[in-house]
């Protein structure tokens, strides 16, 4: 078994890019596992708890870890994070707090290990039931409410979907067809007067991100796609509100050719 640890200074849109090395320095902050290509395809094939992010429980050097995970690939370890277990919305509200002030943090230490990061199993899903296989022993650990007012829908038409992400590019977006994986997270339409800016789509959306969803993918789903909306209940220091559209199964992109992200301003 091989293991190693790096610590990194953090800076503006450096978590998931830019990093700075600080040389023989170990300093106290959150790990983020370095995820193999086979590790990625495996997260890719399990639905999203949100947008943009997937909390799971994954096999760590034989220990059963919790992930946070962005885009399919930065992986948070939230074990040494102490979390409430149960149902309350009050600790479940806590917990996500918890959650984002720990990622807040000026460090992290990048971990690399072999094996690493396998056998993921999602935890939480805002909208629509777990995979089958997700069911961890013990009472839950869980930092986000799920979606209320859910509505389940067959579209009689067309119809312009948005998602909001940090990334460019996302992973659960096709970049050339512009399609989504199945089990992703968009946002109707009516949305973007609310969500002008990054910062907003992390607010009105409830995202566990420190950095703004500034890259907007569209998607036409054709006729007879199934969605499901839902009403984003407040989580991680987020006010939530907007609705948010939940395809259970894989989205064949409608627009060709398809259109490209635009960036948004930040703030």
């Amino acid at each position: 078994m091989a293991f190693s640890c790096r610590s990194f200074v953090l800076r503006k849109r450096s978590f998931y890019t830019k990093v700075r090395f600080r040389k023989r320095v170990m300093v106290t902050g959150v790990k983020m596992w370095n995820l193999s290509e086979a590790a990625i395809k495996e997260l890719q094939n399990l639905p999203e708890t949100g947008m943009g992010f997937q909390l799971v429980e994954a096999t760590i050097m034989g220990n059963a870890t919790r992930l946070l995970v962005l885009d399919s690939e930065p992986a948070i370890d939230l074990s040494q994070i102490e979390l409430t277990p149960g149902d309350d919305p009050a600790v479940i509200l806590h917990n996500g707090i918890k959650v984002i002030e720990a990622l807040k943090v000026d460090t992290v230490r990048t971990m690399f290990a072999a094996p690493g990061p396998h056998s993921f199993r999602l935890l939480q899903t805002r909208i629509g039931p777990l995979p089958s296989g997700s069911v961890v022993a013990g009472a839950s650990v869980r930092t986000a409410l799920p979606s209320s007012l859910v509505k389940h829908d067959k579209l009689k038409a067309n119809r312009v979907f948005y998602r909001y992400s940090a990334f460019n590019l996302d992973k659960r977006v096709d970049p050339v067809t512009g399609s989504f994986l199945p089990g992703t997270y968009a946002a109707p339409e009516s949305e973007i007067p609310f969500v002008p800016t990054g910062f907003l789509a992390v607010g009105r959306f409830a995202l566990p991100n420190v950095l703004p969803a500034s890259f907007r993918y569209e998607i036409t789903a054709p006729v007879g796609t199934v969605v499901d909306f839902g009403t984003v209940a407040p989580a991680y220091g987020q006010s939530g509100g907007g609705v948010e559209a939940y395809f259970a199964s894989a989205v064949t992109n409608a627009a060709v050719p398809p259109a490209p992200f635009t960036g948004l301003p930040d703030e």
